[in-house]
């Protein structure tokens, strides 16, 4: 710990920001997260370092990481949720802040103990993550990306934000994610070099090497049996896992579904199928079911996920061996860029749950790795220096528009 950042991830969840700086070289020293199976995720994966409580129920931060044997705390991050607000109008919020279920949501005001933390314990450096929509709530009448990123600019740190797309870094997903990243150091903010935006990892690069398993298939733990040589991701997702394959499970569905899945091409929708295979009102789910691409990163994996798996369909093919079902926990895991080494706890539908609302651990790397030499630099009391055009500092960034270029 003298010599890896220490990093404190607020609303860690199962652990996907803290995977990804784990992978860069921090030294994850403690994570807070509400809710149980998610923490008992979190205690598994990185030896036991996390609290679990309402993060707003810590009323000293200082003491309360002196408790939990930290001397400092050099990086905070963590994603605090934001579904209690709403992306619509200055009009419209001008009504909700006299509705009390609105001004007394719990959730409007976790950004704030995000925002908390780093005043009391001065990181070096913060990392906050939230959906892109993000930059389009408001708090009272203004919006809640500049409320916080003023915040933040009031303590002496420089702030930038940025919108990244998962499948620049090596996920197989074309998920977007909203970052926020300061320092009080005076130092340029650095951003990741886009790696894959050209050639991006497609679903079977990720996933073929998976045993082949039939739906309702129950096994935690099974052997791993590669089925023929092994992608370059592959061979990433398989470091340190060993001989066995964990949280390869996938669910049971009925006879109709599965003709309806085996019938779908790659890409194909539910308005699609022939009328004879609907079940629900085709003008309303249009996408209730969708057949993942084989050739092609998927599309994001939402926390819906533990509900029903229709939208991602495995893509099976007639007359090759794989059986009409929906992914597997493992294959989830695997297009969110988890390791196989890395577990979930609990029932396989919270397991699913728990990865659609994690962070894929390889965009976090990124990230991670981008502003680590001026962490680094920080924690020997050096100035860090722009080394590269990708590191900038600009505080008016933030604009109702999509910074996605």
């Amino acid at each position: 710990m003298k010599t890896r950042p220490i990093v404190l991830d607020l609303f860690c969840g199962a652990g996907g920001l803290s995977l990804g700086f784990e992978m860069a070289g921090y030294q994850i020293g403690l994570g807070v997260e509400k809710e149980v199976l998610p923490y008992r995720t979190h205690c598994l994966n990185f030896g036991s370092v996390c609290y679990l409580g309402d993060i707003s129920s810590i009323g000293d931060p200082e003491r309360f990481i002196q408790e939990h044997d930290l001397e400092r705390v050099d990086v905070i991050i963590g994603g605090p949720p934001c579904q209690g607000f709403s992306r619509v109008g200055r009009g419209k919020i001008r009504h909700l802040r006299n509705e009390p279920d609105y001004i007394h949501d719990p959730r409007n005001q976790y950004y704030k103990e995000f925002i908390r933390f780093v005043g009391v314990l001065r990181p070096l450096y913060f990392v906050m993550e939230n959906v892109p929509d993000m930059q389009y709530y408001h708090d009272s009448e203004e919006l809640l990306l500049k409320k916080a990123m003023r915040s933040f600019e009031e303590m002496g740190y420089l702030v930038d934000s940025r919108v990244l797309w998962a499948h620049h870094y090596g996920v197989p997903q074309t998920r977007r994610r909203l970052f926020v990243v300061g320092n009080r150091l005076g130092q340029g903010i650095c951003w990741p070099p886009e790696t894959h935006q050209h050639h991006p990892v497609t679903v079977w690069e990720a996933i073929s090497d998976l045993p082949i398993v039939p739906h309702g298939h129950r096994l935690d733990v099974m052997p791993y049996e590669p089925r023929g040589e092994l992608t370059s991701y592959q061979r990433q997702m398989r470091e340190e896992a060993g001989d066995l394959l964990y949280n390869h499970q996938t669910r049971y569905h009925n006879e109709q579904d599965l003709a309806a899945f085996a019938l779908m091409p790659e890409g194909g929708k539910y308005i699609d199928l022939p009328a004879e295979y609907r079940r629900y009102r085709s003008d309303i789910f249009k996408d209730k079911y969708r057949k993942l691409c084989r050739e092609r990163p998927s599309w994001t994996i939402e926390a819906h996920i533990g509900k029903d798996s229709y939208r991602y369909i495995y893509p099976s093919r007639l007359g090759e061996p794989e059986p009409p079902r929906t992914i597997s926990v493992r294959e989830a895991a695997r297009l969110q860029s988890f390791p196989d080494r890395f577990r979930f706890a609990g029932p396989f539908t919270r397991q699913f749950s728990q990865l659609g609302n994690a962070v894929p651990p390889l965009l976090a790397r990124a990230v991670a790795e981008a502003i680590l030499p001026g962490v680094l630099a920080g924690m020997t009391g050096q100035r860090g220096e722009e080394s590269t055009s990708s590191c900038r500092y600009n505080s008016s960034l933030i604009e109702v528009t999509d910074p996605v270029r």
